[in-house]
This record gives structure tokens, sequence and C-alpha cells, in this order.
């Protein structure tokens, strides 16, 4: 038997293009906006098959028994069935259309319950410990000289402006290192990531105190550490690039990470020292903090820069598990 492609109920028509629209005007990204329309049109389909043909007439039970459908269906690119995490996005998408029709005084069904999903534990630093190598940047040291004691406290802006633009903002690592001083829109507030995965690029917005951290190391830590380049800044490209080493030159990622591992042995905090984070761990944390805090998963997604729901959708696992 050949399953329907289209929707024929008048009422479903209407119903996906002002879901669709509504989407539009909270400003979701288009990747989003296609991935809910795809789920919601499906779930639409299924109810057709099961002779529902208006919202007054969707049942809990029908509504609920769309999971079991998904969970038997195959994956229509590989052949095999879905995984969890590919279900939890089309529940994710069905819960999203009830609350459009809840917001629309239509009749709404109870939400759908999310599918337990398998994954890799990812190691997240509370806010406190957070908080905490923020404040271990700025440890005075005793040093002979004014030379060595300036450059000791530029590197230590550049440390705030690094756990401002991997935490703060959720750069992943090579997008952090791969910044330009012009991918910092400070009157926008915002970061211009411009070699993200895929080659796609995004703004992501910063704020105030983050902001605040990285113009500081821009304006004063980043120009002394300049200063120190030998060669010319130009052609060894260190002049646009937003980290800068005690050299004068283009920051590594593994310069980076030392820092930070620096940084959280001088914490003395044992807990923290124990999750050996890395520059990772910090995106995995202001993703965790984000949810934690209520922003919308699609928000979530679209400030990380992942293509699609299902790598964002992780995090309201870890969430469960703190």
């Amino acid at each position: 038997m050949t399953i329907p492609t289209e929707i024929l109920s008048p009422q479903f028509k209407q119903l996906e293009t002002s879901f669709i629209n509504w989407l539009q005007t909270l400003n979701y990204s288009e990747e989003t906006i296609k991935t809910r329309k795809r789920n919601v049109k499906e779930f639409l389909l299924y109810l057709e098959r099961c002779q529902i043909n208006t919202i007054e007439t969707i049942t809990d039970d029908k509504a609920k028994r769309f999971k079991r459908y998904l969970k038997r269906r195959e994956n229509k690119l590989y052949g095999s069935g879905l995984m969890n995490a590919s279900i939890n996005v089309g529940i994710s998408s069905v819960n999203k259309f009830f609350e459009y029709l809840q917001q629309t005084g239509n009749p709404t069904p109870e939400n759908l319950e999310y599918v337990e999903e398998s994954y890799k534990p990812r190691n997240i630093l509370t806010l406190p410990e957070i908080n905490q190598l923020y404040e271990t940047t700025f440890q005075t040291h005793h040093f002979a000289n004014a030379e060595t004691k300036a450059k000791q406290e530029a590197v230590s802006q550049r440390d705030r402006a690094m756990l401002s633009i991997y935490y703060g903002c959720g750069l992943r690592k090579s997008e952090g290192t791969s910044l330009k001083t012009s991918d910092v829109l400070t009157e926008r507030k915002l970061i211009h990531v411009r070699k993200g995965k895929g080659s796609k690029e995004r703004y992501v917005p910063v704020t105030v105190n983050n902001l605040k951290h990285i113009t500081e190391y821009l304006q004063n830590g980043r120009t002394l550490l300049l200063a120190g380049n030998e060669s010319d800044p130009v052609l060894s490209g260190a002049e646009a690039s937003f980290f800068i080493n005690q050299y004068g030159t283009a920051c590594s990622d593994q310069a980076l990470s030392a820092r930070l591992d620096r940084l959280v042995k001088n914490s003395n905090n044992s807990v923290l020292q124990a999750k050996k984070p890395s520059l990772h761990t910090l995106r995995h944390s202001i993703a965790t903090h984000l949810l934690q805090q209520g922003m919308e998963i699609e928000m979530i997604q679209q400030f990380l820069g992942h293509a699609s729901l299902e790598s964002t959708q992780i995090y309201t696992h870890i969430i469960n598990e703190l």
C-alpha cells in the first residue's frame, strides 16, 4: 500500500501553514523550521491514516501512538530503524505544534513523552566552577621587573577573553583559534563565526560582562603581546588573529588548552581538577547552563551552530543527570 505524501484535510493544511508562519515570527532558523515542518506533516499524515481529519477529533491515545509509529518506522536514508535521538526530534516538533495549538485556542492533546537515549557522558562544569576559573585569572604574582609583570597581566587578560569566547560564546576549539579581530563586532555585541563546522557561518551574541573581558584584551593585552613579534605581524598573519601568544604570533589551540589547564591547576579546586576540563567542556557547559535557565532548545541550536536539533537534544538529558 502506498503511503500518502500530501495532507488532504483542509484544516490540517491551514494549521500546518499557520504553524510555520508562527515559527517564522519567533525567528527560528530556516533549518529548524524545515525540520519542524517535516515532522509535523508526518504527524498529520499519520492522523489522516487513522481516519482523523480535524484537531477536535485527536485523542491523547492516538497522539501517543505516533511515538510508537516512529519507533517502528524505517530511517528513510539508511533503511534501519530511527535512532532515539531522531525520534525525540520528531516528538519535540509535535510538542511545539501542540504549544502552538494551545496558544491559538485550539483543542490540544497531552505532550508526548521523550524516549530514553544512550549517550556518552559529557563533562560539565558548574556555574561556581566557571566563576572560579574567571577568578583565578585575577591571581597576582610578584615579578622582578615591570615588563614581565605587564606581560603576565596581558596573558591574564587573554585568559579571560579565552573563557569569554569558549564558555561565554560557546565556540568550538577551531572556531576560536580561527577568530580574527574583525570578527568581534563590539558595537553590535556579536561574534561573527566565519569558519564554523561544515563551513557554515553564524553570529553569536556576547553578554556585557564577556564583552568587557574581550574588549579589555583587544585594547590592552593583545596589543602588548603583538608588540613582542620580532617578524612582520602582517606577513606572519598575527596582525589579524584574535588570540596572540607571548611571542606575538597567532596562538595555537594547544597553547590555549595549556592555559586552561594552568587555570584549573591554580584554582586549587580538587573537584574541578578531577574533571580535567577541555576547551570543548566550556562549550558543553554553557549549552547545559542555558537550557537549565529555560532557553528554548532551538535557540541553543542556533547559538552552538548545530546543523540539526539531534546534536542539541543531548543537553536535555544531561541536565537530568546533574
